[in-house]
């Protein structure tokens, strides 16, 4: 048994329909949340609308907090859960960042678990491109605004988007470098669409945020 290390968002939630094409036995989706914030990080919502989308998938979910000043005392624990329920290991859907793989593979393989990076060295515009092929539907909920403009929030990723985002100078298409994280509420993984309803926006610095709910 698996879990899945997932934000909610469109990479964590491909990587969960590869590992389960690839005959990965998933029971969990795993997500950690700021409890400063009560916030999943960077997306911009709440634990309990993730706890949601697991009930939407017929998953179970592991919700665990990690502060900012002690993420890696914390993450840790959240991995020792993980082994405790009697999971093997967890299925990451990181694609091109290096430093982000060895950060969580280090410490994944520290605590006795196996660590996948299901996505790694796809193609970004055929990860996008797939994703939307293949039936899932997901609406931008942050846009990091040095990046992007906020005419991106709440945009549905579809293909106008993936068109629009290629033309955009100096950004990842896939948001791999935090220009934009996503909520996904439908797709092939889904017993059912996710419920949520958009209750406004807010922002923190330079990221602005839909405040999604269930």
């Amino acid at each position: 048994m698996y879990a899945i290390a997932s934000s909610g968002g469109k990479d964590s939630t491909f990587a969960l329909y590869h590992a389960q094409k690839n005959s990965f036995r998933i029971t969990h989706l795993f997500h950690i949340y700021n409890p400063e914030t009560s916030r999943v990080r960077f997306h911009g919502y709440s634990p309990s609308l993730i706890a949601e989308q697991a009930r939407s998938m017929g998953l179970k979910s592991i919700i665990m907090p990690t502060r900012t000043e002690e993420f890696d005392e914390d993450f840790k624990l959240a991995l020792e859960k993980v082994k405790q329920l009697g999971l093997k290991g967890i299925v990451f859907g990181n694609i091109s960042l290096l430093d982000v793989r060895e950060f969580y593979e280090t410490r994944v393989n520290a605590v006795g678990l196996e660590y996948y990076d299901i996505l790694w060295g796809q193609s970004k515009k055929s990860i996008l491109h797939n994703f939307i092929e293949n039936g899932f539907k997901a609406i931008i909920t942050s846009i990091w605004l040095k990046r992007l403009n906020r005419s991106y929030l709440g945009r549905e990723i579809d293909e106008g988007f993936l068109k629009d985002v290629e033309k955009e100078e100096g950004v990842d298409i896939c948001g791999e470098d935090g220009e934009y994280h996503s909520l996904v509420h439908d797709g092939p993984c889904f017993i059912k669409p996710l419920p949520y309803r958009v209750c406004g926006i807010h922002e923190e610095m330079e990221n602005i945020f839909l405040d999604v709910r269930e």
